[in-house]
């Protein structure tokens, strides 16, 4: 059977899609899912490439509940590394935005990934809001109580996207079949 790939992606992949990483992977292992879905996070900048995830995201993290060691690294998303995932979860309006550029650069008849913002599966957000409205606001240049809101508010995505993923995972089992 195979896997399905959900990729975070923020600018320096440091801070948002790394924490993003983290909430899923939690999240597909309560659900029992871990060995169905891979879960991945990267960069649309190479400026932290090789950086490990910011201090301020780890305790932010450790404060909501998540488990201690957060093993990463800051990678760059590129066009052939982009179409190895099914969904692709941006943090902002910019980053979705350099994503479907890259996607418009797959050679004909690649398969594609969904990219969605990860605030389009929060509950809480605004039925109507705009592509703009839903970013996920980068607390880099902020204190530490940002980091701990940015992570809780992010928090509240992850049962939606996991909902969203099985019901695609689903779909895939049916048309092959």
């Amino acid at each position: 059977m195979a896997r399905y790939r959900i990729l975070t992606v923020c600018t320096g992949n440091v801070c948002r899609s790394p924490a993003a990483a983290v909430m899923l992977r939690e999240g597909v292992r309560f659900a029992g899912l871990a060995d169905r879905i891979e879960i991945g996070s990267a960069g649309t900048s190479w400026e932290a490439e090789g950086h490990p995830m910011d201090d301020r995201t780890e305790l932010a993290l450790e404060r909501a509940g998540y488990q201690r060691p957060f093993t990463h690294t800051a990678s760059t998303i590129h066009v052939t590394e982009l179409l190895r995932w099914d969904l692709v979860l941006p943090m902002t309006t910019e980053h979705a935005q350099t994503l479907r550029r890259m996607v418009d650069q797959a050679p004909e008849g690649a398969d594609l990934p969904e990219i969605v913002l990860w605030r389009q599966f929060d509950p809480g957000a605004r039925v109507d809001a705009t592509e703009a409205e839903l970013g996920v606001k980068d607390p880099w240049y902020q204190g530490q109580k940002a980091f701990d809101r940015t992570i809780l508010a992010m928090q509240r995505a992850v049962p939606s996207i996991l909902l969203h993923t099985r019901l695609r995972m689903r779909e895939t089992e049916e048309r092959k079949g």
